[in-house]
């Protein structure tokens, strides 16, 4: 699922958004987090 997502973005942006991860597991940026949320609800993942 989220490499899905990780290619999403790496062929949208390139490498303008940072794909590294914090301690939990979440994405590192909260720009990323919030894509990440979006992205998950259009797709109708839980």
């Amino acid at each position: 699922m989220n490499k899905q997502f990780e290619a999403m973005i790496r062929r949208m942006y390139g490498s303008r958004y940072s794909l590294d991860r914090g301690m939990e597991g979440n994405y590192a940026r909260e720009i990323v987090r919030r894509m990440f949320e979006v992205w998950r609800a259009a797709k109708g993942i839980k």
